[in-house]
């Protein structure tokens, strides 16, 4: 009686792992309540746009605060609004990447340059809002082709 019941416990513990394993597998739903999205795609995952926020965040040295407008009363940050001008310079830093990345880092048909990321905000901007100028390369270096 022991052994029917233990294998009973094994067979449904097994049949609970796999249901599990396959919830964990499904894709994460699309969200389509995000207002105002005119760079990213309308059915970005928000994981994917948490991921990507975070990226802003980490590249620039900022916090959310920075592009999205804080309604004070509220205490909350109104993402769709475009009331703050760093949004919209974001937009057009994100369309330049996207660009860059596309018509000089798209090797071959198999790995697209979305995939690839070589430029990104962190790459002008090292974590500080705005990005340091370039510094003149020595006179004497190898490297100065505007000699």
């Amino acid at each position: 009686m022991f052994m029917k019941s233990f294998k009973k416990l094994k067979v449904i513990a097994a049949l609970a792992i796999f249901i599990l394993i396959g919830i964990a597998a499904v894709k994460q739903p699309v969200n389509n309540n995000f207002k105002n999205l005119q760079v990213l795609p309308k059915n970005i995952t928000a994981d994917s746009l948490d991921k990507i926020m975070d990226g802003f965040n980490a590249g620039l040295g900022v916090d959310c605060k920075y592009c999205h407008y804080l309604d004070k009363k509220a205490d909350t940050l109104i993402f769709e609004s475009d009331e703050k001008s760093e949004k919209e310079i974001a937009r057009k830093m994100m369309r330049m990447t996207m660009d860059i990345n596309k018509n000089y880092f798209q090797f071959n048909e198999e790995v697209t340059a979305v995939q690839v990321q070589a430029v990104n905000c962190y790459t002008c901007h090292k974590g500080t809002q705005i990005p340091e100028k370039e510094k003149k390369p020595a006179i004497n270096s190898p490297f100065n082709f505007k000699q």
